[in-house]
């Protein structure tokens, strides 16, 4: 981004703590998904064939969907929804050496293998010397196995009883947590429908992650502040 003006300049200063979206802001989500879904794939091969022999592997995302409807009100809560859909999917097949939950720290691990973007540590690291840190997450990935966890202050997963962004209860919750007003959170995500627009309906300064350089949607407010890369971020929150 351009030199900070003024406004923003006073914005930064008004800053205790930073939160971070996870996937796509600290590694790209896709690869990692799709890799976990295949070594749970063939982790039913090996001791459920009788499920595979049923279902390929293209069944399994269309039956996943189905369950936003069959299950709305698991929606909300990605790890939970995976859950339910790995017990209804064994169900009929259950034998006593593997159950659904084995199938679900299969997939969570593969899920969880990510490959960092350049310069996520560098910014944590730098950051954790001046700001209380957080993670506000629709998803699951575990920070633990990624390495990241020691950085944050604070972890908040969207779940049932705590809504996902674009709702505010993560960021009204995380703050709560950290002993801040709002309006000294800044929160760093990709998405501008729910990280940046959930970050505005919290009353918190927000930062979108463009570094694909997509074009800003007419439906959303600006973010007050647009970085493509960490290190960028990194160097704008030094500034």
């Amino acid at each position: 981004m351009n030199k900070l003006t003024a406004q923003q300049s006073a914005q930064l200063e008004q800053v205790r703590a930073v939160s971070f979206d996870l996937d796509d802001t600290f590694w790209d989500c896709a690869p990692a998904i799709i890799k976990a879904e295949e070594t749970l794939y063939q982790w039913l091969e090996e001791h459920y064939p009788a499920i595979t022999a049923q279902y390929s592997r293209e069944d399994m995302p269309r039956m996943r969907a189905d369950m936003y409807k069959t299950h709305p009100h698991l929606s909300t809560d990605v790890t939970l929804m995976r859950k339910t859909f790995l017990e209804e999917l064994i169900g009929p097949h259950r034998n006593d050496m593997h159950s659904a939950e084995d199938g679900f720290s299969v997939f969570y691990r593969a899920r969880s293998e990510v490959v960092l973007y350049e310069g996520t540590h560098d910014i944590l690291q730098a950051l954790s010397k001046t700001h209380q840190l957080a993670a506000i997450t629709n998803g699951n990935a575990d920070l633990t196995q990624i390495g990241l966890a020691h950085y944050f202050n604070d972890i908040q997963r969207a779940s049932i009883d705590n809504p996902p962004k674009p709702s505010k209860h993560m960021f009204d919750a995380c703050c709560a947590n950290l002993g801040i007003e709002t309006g000294q959170l800044l929160h760093v995500g990709d998405n501008p429908e729910t990280d940046v627009f959930g970050a505005q309906q919290a009353g918190a300064l927000s930062v979108w992650f463009n570094q694909l350089e997509a074009p800003w949607p007419d439906n959303v407010q600006r973010a007050d502040f647009e970085v493509r890369s960490l290190p960028e971020l990194q160097r704008v929150l030094s500034a």
